[in-house]
């Protein structure tokens, strides 16, 4: 018969082929033919090329061939399912936090398959605050492929904090209806950098404050707009 070529089965790496057998003729009666290459009709054959010979013997020991292919071709892409989308909070004290998550591994109907990361961070990862993409990728063995994504979304639920010094009690300089007091600054903390702390009441260490009480007020606020104060 011609060549024949196919698909392979759904979720199989092969395919069953079924050909019309070659039977030889002679002039004389009890010819024999035997296939000497390849895979019976019926049988399964695999991705690939498969080449089929049969010879018929006639009962003088003359013989004839002939030989045609069975070509299976793998047209079936793998798949990869990746997790959900996945959100948490940053770690005590911490701007970040260690995710662990199910890697994403590809799945095809052929051996050989290959799946790799190519965006984002590997399961276990310290992941920073906001959103960081992971993308995997399988690679079948014929060079097919088939991707997916997914997110982890870390987010800062931490307030800043800030602390002031104890209440100051002092007396007028000498001569004067006000003292000139120092005071140690108060500077916000946050689990996170980038905050920002300002005085919103009151003077400045090293000012001259007058007679009676003044209050000071510092605000620290972060980068996520959370603030203490």
């Amino acid at each position: 018969p011609s060549n024949i070529t196919v698909n392979t089965s759904t979720g199989l790496c092969n395919a069953i082929v079924n050909y019309q057998s070659p039977i030889g003729l002679d002039n004389c009666p009890s010819a024999i033919t035997n296939q000497t290459l390849g895979i019976i009709s019926g049988g399964i054959f695999p991705i690939g090329v498969t080449t089929n010979t049969f010879v018929v013997t006639d009962n003088s020991g003359a013989s004839a061939s002939c030989s045609f292919t069975v070509t299976v071709v793998d047209s079936q892409p793998p798949t990869i399912t990746c997790p959900s989308n996945i959100t948490v909070n940053t770690a005590s004290g911490l701007c970040n936090a260690i995710v662990n998550y199910n890697t994403p591994v590809g799945i095809d109907n052929c051996s050989g398959a290959v799946t790799t990361q190519i965006a984002g961070l590997a399961s276990g990862s310290s992941f920073p605050v906001g959103i960081t993409t992971n993308t995997f990728v399988v690679t079948s063995s014929n060079g097919q492929t088939a991707s997916c994504t997914f997110t982890i979304n870390v987010i800062d639920n931490q307030p800043p904090s800030i602390s002031c010094p104890a209440n100051i009690t002092v007396n007028t300089d000498f001569n004067k209806c006000s003292a000139v007091v120092n005071y140690l600054t108060p500077v916000g903390m946050d689990n996170c950098s980038n905050i920002t702390t300002i005085r919103t009441s009151g003077l400045a260490s090293g000012s001259t404050f007058p007679t009676g009480i003044t209050t000071n007020t510092f605000v620290v606020t972060d980068n996520n707009g959370r603030t203490s104060s």
